[in-house]
């Protein structure tokens, strides 16, 4: 995402401190964060700083859930580093958008919601996916999410059928879905994951396959293959293609769907909402952009959703609906 910061060529930027403090352009997140922490402790009120520290804590939260997975066998110090990445993910919400919104602001609030989410997959690979926000929360009654990207959560949890799985493919639809079901209480019977950590992180992919009851494959999309005999999979149209070749994917308004039930649950295109976009968009909102991109590809797969875009005055933005 474009407003995020990356997280070496912007520290030589940011620190603006003599050389010795700075961290080489091509250092990794450990070479950075002592040149980040000792900005701070001279500087406290610099809100992108704070910004930039909670992502290289979430870097390193990423890194633990990689082979051999650190994760599990050090918890308490992946929880620590989400601690410490909600505080500096806090501090930079309030100091870049003390009040309203702002593209550094709200980045820091998304931000701070990929920390809940990677504090609940810790819990679900330590104690299983029945673990709620009761076990690894509570979730902070401040943690909020761009509006946008509120409609675009609530909008996936309302296409997904009941008890289904939502997969979903980048950072906007992810944290959006994830938010709206954990911090909004939307669709509890719902589970929500990341396609990326479904493939990448086996010790989450074979917590979820013993809970549901699913055989042990090695393979990823053997596994989803599977999971679509049991349950309802729901795949956002973010992805170009839905994943595994050998399942019988339909087009639903937002999603691709797989499984049992699939008669039931369906929600007519146009009960669809997009106030928010329309408004962010307005308002040259960051995060317009992907949401609009979703909404443009669910556009082409299902044009009844230009009914609904067409009241919310989005069909200049969706090529397929000007036809």
């Amino acid at each position: 995402m474009a407003t995020f910061l990356s997280n070496t060529l912007a520290l030589a930027a940011l620190l603006q401190a003599p050389a010795a403090a700075q961290a080489p352009v091509n250092g990794t997140a450990a070479d950075s964060l002592p040149a980040l922490r000792e900005h701070l402790a001279r500087d406290s009120t610099d809100g992108r700083a704070w910004l930039l520290l909670g992502r290289l804590y979430l870097e390193r939260v990423a890194d633990a859930h990689d082979p051999p997975h650190r994760a599990l066998g050090d918890s308490a110090a992946v929880r620590a580093l989400l601690d410490s990445a909600d505080d500096a993910l806090d501090r930079a919400g309030r100091l870049l958008a003390p009040s309203g919104s702002t593209p550094d602001g709200d980045s820091a609030r998304v931000l701070r919601v990929a920390a809940w989410s990677a504090r609940s997959h810790l819990a679900w690979e330590q104690r299983g996916i029945n673990v709620g926000p009761q076990e690894w929360g509570p979730v902070p009654l401040d943690l909020k999410m761009p509006p946008v990207l509120d409609e675009l959560g609530e909008n996936l949890l309302r296409a997904c059928p009941m008890w289904g799985v939502l997969l979903t493919a980048n950072e906007a639809d992810s944290y959006a879905a994830w938010y709206m079901r954990f911090a909004r209480g939307l669709r509890p019977d719902l589970l929500t994951v990341p396609l990326a950590a479904w493939r990448s992180d086996s010790v989450l992919r074979g917590r979820i396959a013993a809970d549901l009851k699913l055989g042990r494959h090695r393979d990823p999309d053997a596994t989803l293959a599977e999971l679509a005999k049991r349950r309802p999979v729901c795949v956002t149209v973010a992805f170009d293609r839905p994943p595994g070749p050998r399942i019988g994917w339909s087009t639903r308004p937002l999603l691709w769907v797989a499984g049992p039930h699939l008669k039931d649950d369906r929600v007519p295109p146009r009960d669809f909402v997009f106030a928010a976009l329309r408004l962010a968009l307005d308002d040259n909102d960051a995060w317009a952009q992907p949401a609009l991109a979703l909404y443009a590809r669910a556009a082409r797969a299902t044009p009844a959703l230009c009914e609904a875009l067409k009241t919310f005055r989005l069909t200049n933005e969706i090529p397929s609906c000007r036809r």
